[in-house]
């Protein structure tokens, strides 16, 4: 049984871990003033402003076949990652979020047994279409769940010459799944899901402990990353919390922004048909002037900020 918020405090609600739309276009929305942001706020004139590693393609053959559980693909998206992207959804998450898009991606092992040699493959035929920028990104559920799997398709997509972007909460341990993936990682999005430990554990079922841990191994190994957040009229819009998140990020060392992501919808009807009770029924998505007073807030303390149109 997971922690949820009900009112002003907390009670019992069954379980449930987090995706989002991860389709509908995102751009970087500047100051409502434009003269208050100047020169100071660099990241809000290019969506995912931040420079990956440029490789030469080399021989991939010594890179082994693995198997991974793959829930579905999408093979050219201009979000998720600098560039045009070809994304892998894989399955299995320990969260349970009450906001998630994608219960179905929950069970490690639902979707499809995935070979990695045949879909580096589905990859190389438009990998052209990926180049300058772009390259491949695997979300989930959750990535770090599948590590070897990750790892091996991220040492296929470097062979190719492109970059690599994982979207993670950051589960896992560090001998077990950081340190086989994040050695073939450009950049993390990283979804913080609360700043606040109660408060985080009442969204996901899970301690914060982990995810905090997970962000000091990207300041060790100076793996750049966005800090996606989901933002949830009455459970994580507190002006507190959003000042609390503002001073962690900010502390970071290689933190580029944050993917600010109204609470929507979308994925409800999945919950209906796995005939899971609806953990948000009657919360709606934030209004859009609130949303630009967040923006604002974020701007104003020097942070950048993408978010849905």
């Amino acid at each position: 049984m997971q922690v949820g918020f009900t009112g002003g405090g907390l009670s019992a609600r069954p379980a449930a871990p987090s995706s989002w739309g991860r389709t509908s276009r995102r751009a970087f929305v500047a100051p409502a003033r434009v003269e208050e942001a100047k020169p100071k706020h660099p990241l809000l004139t290019t969506h995912y402003a931040v420079e990956l590693p440029q490789r030469e393609p080399i021989d991939p053959s010594s890179i082994p076949e693995v198997f991974g559980n793959v829930h579905s693909t999408e093979s050219m998206s201009t979000v998720d990652g600098p560039g045009v992207r070809f994304l892998v959804f894989v399955q299995g998450c320990a969260m349970r979020c009450l906001f998630c898009s994608n219960p179905d991606t929950w069970q490690l092992k639902g979707g499809e047994k995935t070979s990695s040699k045949e879909l580096a493959e589905q990859i190389r035929k438009v990998k052209n279409y990926l180049k300058p920028r772009g390259g491949v990104t695997i979300s989930g559920g959750e990535a770090m769940l599948q590590p070897q799997f990750v790892s091996t398709m991220f040492q296929e997509v470097h062979a190719m010459g492109l970059n690599t972007t994982v979207d993670t909460t950051g589960q896992g341990t560090k001998a077990r799944n950081w340190d086989v993936v994040l050695p073939h990682t450009d950049l993390v999005l990283f979804c913080i899901k609360h700043i606040d430990p109660l408060k985080y554990e009442a969204l996901t079922g899970m301690k914060q402990k982990g995810a905090l841990k997970f962000a000091d191994e990207l300041a060790e190994r100076n793996i750049p990353f966005y800090l996606r957040y989901v933002y949830i009229p009455g459970y994580t819009d507190g002006p507190k919390d959003i000042s609390r998140l503002i001073e962690w990020s900010k502390k970071q060392p290689t933190f580029q922004g944050v993917e600010l992501l109204p609470y929507h919808m979308l994925g409800r009807n999945k919950w209906e048909v796995m005939d899971i009770p609806y953990p948000l029924d009657g919360v709606s998505t934030p209004p859009r002037e609130q949303v630009r007073a967040v923006i604002k807030e974020f701007n104003n303390n020097d942070v950048a900020v993408i978010c849905a149109e």
